[in-house]
Parts: structure tokens; C-alpha cells; sequence
């Protein structure tokens, strides 16, 4: 079964807030997680793959020093860069295309919040 690739939404500017865009970010990583497993041969399940998703983003934006809770557009560009040099570590090539894509969608959404 082919997984379902991440697209950002189109959603007017009044609904784009930092709180939305970090949910996306969760959305996102769960798509890209899932094709990294699909990519690897590993099986996982929904609820699996929601909890690690959220473990890592919630971590790294910790680990940035920003927010989670009350996100700023500047804290997750942050924690979205942070993400994406954890990712290319983790996976390498096999999973260059699957990173650059992913990361494309989301700046699709952060590079209209306002500053």
C-alpha cells in the first residue's frame, strides 16, 4: 500500500498561526517517518509512529530552546532546521529526496506566518 505523501494545506492567512503550522510539523513528520519506514522495510503502526513522531519533534524543540506549547515562527524555523540535519543524519541519501520534499511543504506554511 502506497503511503499518502504530505502536502502542505491551503488555508487562508487568518488560520495560519504558529500553533497550526507546529501541528502540521507533526503531520508532516509522520509522513516522511512513514515513508522513511516503508524506505527501510520496517513495519510500524499508527499509534507507533504518532508517539515517536511527537517524542522527536517535542524533543528537538526542547533542545532548540523554543517553545512547543506556545510556538513563534522564529522558534520553529528553529526547530524545523534542527529536524531536518537530524533527519539527513539519520537516514543519508536513501532518504535525501524524502527530506527535501517534506521540508519544501513546510516552508510553504512557515514563510507566511508573520514575523
Amino acid at each position: 500500500m502506497a503511503t499518502e505523501v504530505y502536502r502542505a494545506p491551503e488555508v487562508p492567512d487568518e488560520a495560519l498561526t504558529p500553533a497550526f503550522v507546529r501541528d502540521e510539523l507533526l503531520r508532516c513528520f509522520e509522513s516522511a517517518n512513514r515513508e522513511f519506514f516503508e524506505l527501510l522495510g520496517q513495519p510500524t503502526t499508527d499509534e507507533q509512529l504518532r508517539a515517536q513522531v511527537r517524542q522527536f519533534v517535542t524533543t528537538v524543540f526542547a533542545q532548540c530552546g523554543v517553545s512547543f506549547d506556545n510556538p513563534t515562527k522564529r522558534g520553529i524555523v528553529t526547530a524545523i532546521e534542527q529536524c531536518k540535519r537530524n533527519a539527513e543524519q539519520m537516514m543519508g541519501d536513501p532518504g535525501a529526496d524524502v527530506i527535501r520534499h517534506h521540508y519544501a511543504e513546510m516552508v510553504k506554511l512557515v514563510s507566511r506566518l508573520p514575523d
